[in-house]
């Protein structure tokens, strides 16, 4: 096996052609970012995210196995069956979604771009070969995601339905690992016809703005589709149900190719199987056309087509320009601001970023009030029931939170590394400008618009004064959460190298996840159980403030000792525990 991998590395070191070297380089592509040091640091992230995968099948087969053992128990099989069709359509949905949210992330590189074109430009290669290495690599990449996905669940969900009432057949774990991969490349296919159009239709002007906004629209849907399709499973009393709306829904439509190659002979599961056909058959040909329609007419728009200056929000960045400069007198902080804001406005990869934080706040909150809805509890905005006034409470918080923490790791993503050289020469005696002027873009566009925005929603639950008091309660820990995300963060956004993988995947989620527990969950019920009575409420308002004052002088006592970071480093093998300050 040593011999035989030493040969395969050797093999693949070696040149094999040049359709064979144009895949390998699109392929290794899907594998690097802009946004790190150097190519190949994602290998680490990417290796702890394949343990989380693992290590979750092991409680997902202790849950399956308990829950059919116990419908096995049963003196009726109806209940296991039905058990089994929701397990099903929730493995298809949850498969399609997340093959939508790689495509979703991977959205710039499903066809060749304007970067491909001008590094290919001096090698003999043709068009063609270009669009068809791109197009047998992406082919490639989303097939092993897809089978890396699919079968790990497939095996788990049928070694747990063993049992008096499990129908033992051969091809059963290949009959539902057809049925999610066909569904699965039904998205992906559907999403690349839809970015083909949409090269060829939109102007080359307007389309890199119509193709981020469709992105992010993308990502954040399917995100906030999240927590619709882990309910899934608790669906299974409504499985018997023949609705005519489940034609026009996807996931239904390989359920039932799956219960028609699983046996089941009925015309409504039939008829869905035809649909699944027909849409994974479409989906691919019009991915196809997609592809042989941009072939050369891509090319010819993206660099023979002049590109003009893009005016969107002219009148923002008048007002910007008019009050910046009050806002903001010292030169530092108006520098630091304007860069910040500028990446932000033209890094497709940055907003991306922040994008996916939001969404998945977006996702947390729009949980809490389906949970509210299916649960029962949910009597209309009239009613105002405690769970409602909690939902709305964590609104702001759960943004704040998943904003504040955006802004953080967004900022230590960067444009240009050896760029920051215009920031290095100005450090001297302007650090806490520098420093100030990052602050002060977190607060006007992090913690002051998620205010704002929410602000509606609390009046229309609590009423005009009782809202603005909520809010008022919810701002202030937005406030701490700013000061505590800022704490020891001594670099200028986006000029500081970065090293991917430093923490483990797993700690940062547990992290995430305590974070969201204690901040948004607890804190929520305690600001509406201050609302009872007054001196609750000041007794909340004045603790919070306090807590706030009490962590912005912690931080603000090491603006002045230090130096910006614009180098990261590994994390040492002993810790300093900060006494380099002293």
């Amino acid at each position: 096996m040593k011999k035989l991998a030493a040969k395969l590395r050797d093999w693949m070191e070696e040149t094999h052609g040049t359709a064979f070297e144009l895949r390998r380089h699109f392929f290794r592509r899907f594998f690097d970012s802009d946004l790190v040091s150097s190519a190949g640091q994602w290998q680490v992230v990417a290796g702890g995210f394949i343990a989380i995968v693992l290590s979750l099948c092991v409680p997902m087969i202790q849950a399956y196995y308990h829950k059919y053992l116990m419908l096995q128990a049963l003196d009726s099989p109806q209940p296991y069956r039905m058990a089994a069709v929701a397990d099903h359509l929730f493995l298809i949905t949850f498969s399609m979604t997340l093959t939508g949210l790689l495509t979703a992330m991977q959205w710039p590189s499903l066809f060749p771009g304007l970067r491909d074109y001008l590094v290919l430009a001096g090698l003999p290669v043709r068009t063609r070969d270009v669009f068809v290495a791109k197009f047998m690599a992406l082919l490639t990449y989303i097939a092993i995601f897809i089978a890396a996905l699919n079968w790990p669940p497939c095996g788990a969900l049928n070694f747990a339905m063993h049992g008096r009432y499990y129908i033992s057949r051969a091809a059963n774990p290949g009959v539902l690992f057809l049925s999610m991969t066909l569904a699965a490349f039904f998205v992906f296919f559907a999403l690349v016809a839809l970015q083909g159009l949409l090269l060829n239709v939109v102007s080359p002007r307007l389309f890199p703005g119509v193709s981020l906004l469709v992105q992010c629209i993308l990502f954040t849907l399917l995100i906030c589709f999240l927590p619709f399709v882990l309910s899934i499973p608790g669906l299974d009393r409504y499985m018997h149900l023949r609705p005519d709306f489940a034609r026009w829904i996807p996931p239904a439509w390989f359920l039932g190719l799956d219960q028609e190659m699983l046996g089941n002979r009925e015309p409504y599961v039939h008829g869905l199987a035809v649909m699944a056909k027909v849409a994974a058959g479409a989906a691919a040909f019009c991915a196809l056309a997609a592809y042989l329609w941009s072939y050369r007419r891509q090319k010819v728009r993206m660099i023979e087509t002049p590109i003009q200056t893009r005016h969107e929000f002219a009148a923002l960045r008048r007002w910007r320009n008019k009050w910046s400069d009050r806002f903001l007198p010292q030169q530092p902080e108006h520098a630091v601001f304007s860069f910040t804001m500028a990446t932000l406005a033209r890094s497709r990869l940055h907003r991306m970023v922040l994008t996916g934080f939001v969404a998945v706040a977006f996702a947390l909150i729009v949980e809490s009030f389906v949970s509210l809805i299916l649960g029962g509890g949910f009597k209309g905005f009239a009613v105002k029931t405690f769970a409602l006034e909690e939902a709305a409470v964590s609104a702001p918080l759960a943004l704040s939170l998943f904003v504040l923490a955006g802004y953080r790791y967004l900022f230590r993503l960067p444009v240009e590394v050896r760029a920051n050289w215009l920031f290095r020469v100005h450090e001297g005696g302007n650090r806490e400008l520098l420093l100030r002027g990052m602050e002060r873009f977190v607060f006007c566009l992090g913690v002051l618009p998620i205010a704002l925005l929410t602000l509606p929603l609390e009046i229309e639950i609590f009423g005009a004064l009782t809202g603005a008091a909520v809010s008022l309660l919810a701002f202030l820990p937005s406030l701490v959460m700013e000061e505590v995300l800022l704490a020891g963060f001594e670099k200028i956004p986006f000029t500081s190298a970065y090293l991917p993988g430093k923490r483990p995947l797993i700690e940062t989620v547990c992290m995430y996840g305590i974070a969201f527990g204690a901040y948004v969950g607890i804190l929520s019920g305690l600001i509406v159980t201050s609302l009872r009575e007054t001196p609750y409420f000041l007794i909340v308002l004045g603790s919070l403030l306090a807590i706030w004052a009490r962590v912005r002088k912690g931080r603000l006592e090491y603006w002045h000792v230090g130096e910006l970071e614009f180098e990261e480093v590994a994390e040492p093998a002993v810790q300093t525990l900060a006494i380099y300050r002293d």
